[in-house]
């Protein structure tokens, strides 16, 4: 094995084809103008990550390193300029969206939304690696207090905050997470630093509720639920309910539990297509928005939000790279004791 500072190789894992992740060693990148190269410390896997790797992303084509949620640390710019706010040795994560500046949204000021929207560790090499060469402009500097592995729950944290701000709902109102996996404790974490008290969190999974209590949140068993909103407003119902499931009868289950007018945030990405009662949004006027990932923006609010989280009841497990397919398998085993899974690059 090269060593990891050798100006040559790298360590990667890399998707070669569906249902391969296999663990390489490759030429290292060297940044093109305007790019900076990052050595990786940390790396998150999300549930993207996993349905590339199954050939399930419509877009993703092996090879292809993935990772979009990544901390680490600038050991070079490309000769020429890069932002003056930057420099060699800062601690940094990724925003990893590319936006194509010409689309009507982009112009309107939401590139988040680009027609054309592609992500780096999706469309491009991301941070499953030592190395990662990036657009100096989409480098986010992480404060001197949080550490690289606080810096690769930036993105996913972001995703929360971007999904609270959607939802521009009064702190008082009634409010339920459905779904206790990383981004539903996230955004519920995301409500609480936006000053919202009493957010129930609710799951089927017994584990993920026993750590949302760990967290401090009000957990509910999904089968307690509905009688919990009930009594919590006088059966009223929710004014909010922000849907973290990613499962069809979590859509339903929102739409019963909100009172007439109340508001719903789809913040998970639903693979198939829910079938729901639509008439429920019809009668009691529902506003239903979607939540795409997050701004610019929401990044500086997250870097803020995190100062307040116990990143270590999120992290529930760290591998090395050379064990990112265990890091995997361990991932998607719905029976794991499991929240945020990270790949370190540390040795």
């Amino acid at each position: 094995m090269q060593d990891r500072n050798n100006a040559r190789f790298m360590r990667t894992l890399t998707y070669t084809a569906p249902g391969s992740l296999e663990f390489k060693e490759v030429q290292r990148p060297t940044p093109a103008a305007g790019m900076a190269l990052v050595r990786v410390h940390q790396a998150g896997i999300c549930g993207t990550d996993m349905a590339i790797i199954h050939g399930a992303h419509p877009r993703a084509r092996p090879p292809l390193v993935p990772g979009h949620e990544y901390s680490g640390e600038i050991v070079e710019f490309a000769p020429g300029p890069h932002p003056g706010s930057l420099a060699v040795g800062d601690k940094v994560a990724l925003f990893p969206l590319i936006s194509c500046g010409k689309c009507k949204v982009c112009r309107q000021g939401f590139p988040h939304v680009c027609r054309n929207l592609r992500l780096t560790g999706i469309d491009s090499d991301g941070g499953f690696a030592d190395y990662a060469a990036v657009l100096a402009e989409r480098l986010v500097k992480l404060p001197d207090d949080l550490d690289y592995r606080q810096g690769a729950l930036l993105e996913p944290m972001a995703v929360g905050i971007h999904a609270v701000e959607m939802a521009a709902a009064d702190p008082r109102d009634i409010t339920v997470v459905i779904g206790a996996g990383p981004i539903g404790l996230l955004t519920a974490h995301s409500l609480r630093h936006a000053g919202f008290a009493g957010v129930l969190v609710s799951d089927l999974n017994i584990k993920r509720l026993e750590r949302a209590k760990l967290l401090g949140f009000d957990a509910v068993p999904s089968g307690e639920l509905t009688e919990r909103v009930a009594g919590t407003s006088g059966g009223e119902g929710a004014d909010l309910v922000l849907e973290c499931a990613g499962a069809a009868p979590a859509v339903q289950t929102a739409l019963d539990l909100l009172r007439p007018r109340g508001r719903l945030v789809m913040v998970s990405v639903h693979k198939r297509h829910p079938e729901v009662d639509l008439r429920t949004l019809n009668f009691k006027e529902i506003t239903m928005v979607g939540a795409r990932v997050y701004t610019r923006r929401n990044f500086d609010t997250a870097l803020d939000a995190l100062r307040g989280l116990d990143a270590g009841r999120i992290i529930s497990h760290t591998f090395n790279i050379r064990d990112g397919a265990k890091a995997l398998a361990l991932s998607e085993d719905p029976n794991a004791d499991t929240c945020k899974v990270l790949i370190s690059m540390e040795d």
